[in-house]
């Protein structure tokens, strides 16, 4: 594959064997498969061979219409380009794409080509063995039993995490390993390359987790990048995943000072859509219930701290449910699992209403009765900014509601998000 020449120019520039390199381009083929493994060409007379890359469709057009892929980390870029003269193969200057016209090599020219690429660069034969593999390889667990489901909720809570932290989660998402899973504790186990530290937690964080848990963490992974954004992950249950009910995501921001917990819940397909039922018997409602007795408590107290530029909030409520659609493979590893997200708040006036009402003497929630929640997007901007939870005041509270929630067989994982702090709106833009 080949570029214009601006964007050729712009990839030699950087596209070099010890440069951590990732690039994205619009193309108007829309007959491609949602993965391709392409080599880079970027010098026409003669034609030479410069990188080998796994490419994947991105979400959306950007408003172009144009079909975007990415090419993932990480690319082979050879020390020495690779002229086509040497790879015997006549025909293949006939073949050269560019992002208006993809030509796809049949099988066995494709394997003639990457085996000559082998033959001339033998010392890199792995490493073009390994990008062929990305190609079919998953990252995403398909939910055939209660691990798997409990490992993708967790997966997705990690997500989020590093969407409020402003991380890149499609990065770290994709390193999963899910050959791992059978004997995965947490999600953490599944993750390849990443700093994951057994036992050990910075001081701070020991505060906090001292604050809401009573056990000591089992594993923590703390991910990072350069301008100083922090997300810890901490999993503190070795209970097996086999016979865990559901997982909770308790959030802490350490520059807002607050926490908000996400519980998750399955929903079902249903003739309708999606939709989660609550019988009276619900253990939800008792949930709900106990959402209602915190918040109560936490007007009683007293000696609150005073108001600082970070302590506002649109609600202090920091109960969220999310109501998951199940597992649906799709090409796109790194995304979250689509879902309706309500406060306790919100869900418990939702409950009261006619419309919640189904068939079975119950109520539900789903897509055809419940136009109003958040989304992914919605709900990760809310609590990056700080606009939503509860003070850190309440986390003795708090830690009373996780034990519950334990005995009641949920599992809780902690994230806790590390911005940096920013006391001027210099940084932001009008939208």
């Amino acid at each position: 594959m080949t570029f214009e020449p601006g964007r050729t120019q712009g990839l030699q520039d950087r596209l070099h064997p010890e440069v951590d390199f990732s690039d994205s381009f619009s193309t108007l083929d829309w007959d491609l498969q949602s993965r391709e493994i392409v080599a880079i060409v970027l010098q026409q007379e003669p034609l030479q061979i410069h990188a080998f890359s796994m490419m994947e469709r991105m979400h959306g057009s950007g408003g172009s219409g144009k079909r975007k892929m990415r090419m993932a980390k990480p690319l082979l870029v050879f020390d020495n380009p690779i002229a086509f003269e040497d790879l015997e193969s006549p025909d293949l200057e006939s073949l050269v794409s560019t992002p208006e016209r993809l030509i796809r090599l049949d099988w066995q020219t494709w394997n003639d080509f990457t085996r000559h690429l082998q033959m001339l660069r033998p010392a890199d034969a792995s490493r073009i063995n390994e990008i062929l593999a990305l190609r079919t390889s998953q990252h995403r667990l398909p939910e055939n039993g209660q691990r798997e489901l409990r490992l993708n909720e967790q997966r997705d809570g990690l997500g989020l995490a590093l969407d409020i932290g402003g991380l890149d989660r499609a990065e770290v998402l994709k390193s999963m390993n899910i050959e791992r899973a059978a004997n995965a504790m947490s999600v953490l186990d599944l993750l390849d390359d990443l700093p994951i530290h057994e036992r050990s937690l910075l001081e701070h964080d020991q505060k906090i987790l001292s604050l809401v848990w009573e056990e000591q963490p089992v594993k923590s992974a703390i991910f990072g990048d350069d301008s100083g954004r922090s997300v810890r992950v901490i999993v503190t249950d070795q209970t097996d995943l086999e016979t865990v009910l559901g997982i909770d995501l308790l959030i802490y921001n350490c520059l807002h000072d607050n926490y908000i917990l996400l519980q998750y819940k399955r929903m079902q397909k249903e003739p309708k859509g999606w939709s989660y039922p609550i019988p009276p018997s619900s253990d939800l409602l008792s949930q709900l219930q106990k959402a209602k007795n915190f918040k109560a408590a936490v007007a009683r107290q007293r000696d609150l701290p005073p108001p600082s530029l970070w302590s506002y909030r649109l609600s202090a409520d920091p109960f969220f449910f999310k109501f998951c659609e199940q597992f649906r493979p799709n090409s796109r590893d790194e995304s979250l699992i689509p879902g309706i997200t309500m406060s306790s708040d919100h869900l418990d006036e939702f409950l009261q209403l006619p419309e919640a009402a189904n068939s079975r003497g119950g109520t539900a929630v789903g897509y055809h009765n419940c136009p109003r929640y958040l989304n992914n997007s919605e709900f990760i901007q809310l609590a990056k900014s700080g606009w939503i939870g509860t003070s850190s005041q309440s986390a003795s509270l708090l830690k009373d509601i996780l034990a519950a929630n334990k005995t009641g067989g949920r599992q809780a994982m902690l994230a806790i998000i590390d911005p940096p702090e920013e006391k001027t709106a210099a940084g932001r833009r009008r939208k």
